[in-house]
Formats: C-alpha cells, structure tokens, sequence
C-alpha cells in the first residue's frame, strides 16, 4: 500500500496545525520511465528472517568481504557467501532483534527490543554473550579495538568491552521529550568513537574511556511546540579520513575536523535519513527525499535530484561511478555522480528499504524490511 514517510506524515500534521486548517498529504512521487544507461545485475537473492512488521529498525547487512552477515525482526541471523549468496550459516537467537550487525574482532553485535545488547561468533552464529543494557538500541553498533560502541534509545552512548560486554564507558545525553524513530549509528575509529544525538548533537569521545574530545551543536530546537523541536541527528553519520559528517532533521549538514572538533563547514537542510560520502563529495537525502551533492573541501552544492520526493530514500551510498539510494517500495536507484541524472533503477524487493546498501568490492547489497538480503553488480557492456 503505497504511504507517506512518517516524518512526512509528521511535518504534515504540523503544517495543517499551524495553518488552522485540514491539509491535503502530498503523495510520494511516481517514478518515471528513463533509459537506464548502466547495465544492473541481481546477482542472487536470499531470505534471512521474517519482516519488521513496518518499524523502523537498524538492521542492515555487515561483511568482512567475503561473507555477508544480516539479521532478522523475528531473531534469525545469517551468513552468506558474498559471491555466490550461499548460506554459510544460520542461527535463531529467539529475541527481537531491532538492530545490528556491527561487525569486528570475530564478532556481530545486534540490539533487541528488549534492551539487550547480544554478540555472536562471526563464524558459526553462537552466542558469545548477551547483556542487559536497559533501553532499546535500534542503530548498529560499531566494533573497534576490542570496544563495541553503541547507541540506545535513552541518549545514552556507552563502550563495552567485545570480550564480554561489560560497560567500560558511557557517555550520557538528555533526550528532547518527542524523537524521531531510528537513531544516528555511532562511528568508531582507533581511538575515538563519534556519534550523534536526539538534541541535534555531535561529539567524539574517547574510544578507551569515553572522556569527551569534543561536541558541536548541528541543529538548536526551536519553535511553540515538540515536533517543531525536534532536531535528531540523521541516521547516516560518516567518519571520512580526519572528517565527520552529519546533518540534523531541522538542522543543517555539517563537516567537522575529527582531530579538533572545528567546524569546516555548514549547509542548511533538513534531513533524517542521513548522507553518505567519498573522496570528493557529501551526499544528502533531506527530509523530502531529495539528494544533494556537496563538496566535501567546503560544502557548496554540486548538484540536487528531486524526482524521488516523498519516497523515504535511505542515505546515499557511492558504488562505482554512482550513487545509489533505496526507497519504500524496494526500489534502488542509481545517480550519476557529475550531475544526480538516472542512471538505471532495480527492484530489491517488495517492501521498504530503511538502511543504505553496503559496498562490497565490486558488488552491492542491501536489506528490505521483510528480511530480503540480495546482491547486485553492474555489468561491462564490453565484457
């Protein structure tokens, strides 16, 4: 059934109400017949677990190049061969799983609906541990030296250790009384873990002992009531070489210096799912599902694609010489990179895509809400 974004719905109800009168939601925008100019190929097609019954979760595939490793709502996580899309492996964990995987030091981290935070052996899906944390976590954690760094829905950011899990940090924000659904999936390098905030925060803490290196403001909430207040991070917060970044629903797209915590530099936009970016450029899925390409030297607009509005694109991913985004009817769709035009457009699966597709050397993947995991590359015309 087709349905507007929540956020949307959201900023909808909100503009009726200060209009004082009933407002008509715009509907997602149809797609368009084009001549696709790259050859896209399913290379295959697997089921991990059963769907999320229309939340929406941090569940998104994790790979250590060879092999793919994703979960389900329903508890059941999988390993498949990244080439072939053969399952290595299956588990049931018999939890709600709400988000997740991290991958790193031969483990996967995931987060439950129940507060848990819960580790498997990367090679054969047994459980390593399983904590209490006492709040949902619904973005992937990230796993680095030996530390696992995660959000959960309390504004908490904590490090725990990868061996057991026990709490070695933790980092405390007061969330704003109304949030967005979904939240900013923390970054950890080798010695910092960066994350985002429902009070339109960033901060970069140290990854041995949580000490605050620094923290910006991307986003002040403002205005009469709590949905105009609102200014979460967008779920696709980046660590590129010596630079964060992020951008805010509300809020602005923002480069900071990782090193320092100075601020290269700002561009207004309002997003939520987030951006993502490579050598040169930031890309930015705003809150109406427009994609924006900025410099990454000072954040000047490139180019912006408008024919995917209102159709809850996740944060952009660069695969090749394009960008790619998911969309709630299980669409992908490829960007030229110069200038944002269609490049081609596939069919993952027959529900919502929620998280961007993972890269994997020449491949790239992705995860629908109904627990579809599948493979696609593009092919040589010349080949």
């Amino acid at each position: 059934m087709t349905r507007a974004p929540l956020i949307l719905l959201a900023a909808a109800v909100l503009g009726a109400g200060c209009a004082g009168k009933k407002e008509i939601v715009e509907p997602p925008a149809k797609l368009v017949e084009f001549e696709s100019t790259l050859r896209v190929e399913r290379l295959w097609s697997n089921k991990v677990g059963a769907g999320t019954e229309r939340l929406r979760l941090g569940l998104a595939p994790a790979s250590d190049g060879a092999r793919v490793f994703a979960g389900a709502y329903d508890g059941k996580v999988a390993a498949f061969d990244v080439a072939t899309g053969d399952e290595l492996w299956r588990q049931d964990t018999e939890l709600l799983l709400t988000a997740g995987p991290g991958f790193g030091a031969d483990i996967l981290v995931f987060g439950t609906s129940d507060g848990d935070l819960l580790a498997l052996e990367a090679s054969t899906g047994e459980q390593r541990w399983r904590v209490a944390v006492g709040s949902e976590v619904l973005a992937p954690p990230a796993v680095s030296q030996n530390v696992v760094v995660f959000r959960s829905v309390d504004g908490r950011l904590r490090g725990a250790s990868a061996a057991d899990g026990s709490t070695l940090w933790t980092v405390e924000q007061s969330p704003p009384t109304l949030v967005l659904r979904g939240i900013a999936a923390p970054r950890a390098t080798s010695v910092a873990a960066v994350s985002g905030f429902s009070n339109g925060r960033v901060g970069a803490y140290s990854l041995t002992t949580g000490e605050t290196l620094w923290e910006v403001t991307v986003a002040n909430p403002t205005g009469p009531n709590e949905l105009m207040r609102l200014v979460d991070i967008g779920v696709g917060l980046q660590v590129a070489g010596n630079d964060v970044y992020a951008a805010a629903y509300q809020g602005r797209a923002i480069g900071i210096d990782l090193n320092t915590g100075l601020v290269l530099w700002e561009h207004q936009v309002s997003s939520y799912a987030g951006l993502g970016a490579d050598a040169a450029k930031v890309y930015v899925t705003d809150a109406f599902s427009g994609v924006t390409a900025l410099a990454r030297r000072n954040g000047t607009v490139a180019w912006l694609q408008e024919g995917l509005r209102l159709r809850d694109v996740t944060a952009p991913v660069r695969y090749r010489d394009a960008v790619v985004v998911g969309d709630f009817e299980g669409y992908l769709h490829w960007l030229d990179v110069t200038d944002g035009h269609f490049l081609a457009r596939a069919r993952a699966a027959g529900d919502r895509v929620t998280s961007a597709p993972l890269v994997v050397g020449l491949n790239l993947l992705v995860q629908a809400d109904d627990g579809t995991v599948a493979a696609f590359t593009l092919v040589d015309d010349e080949a």
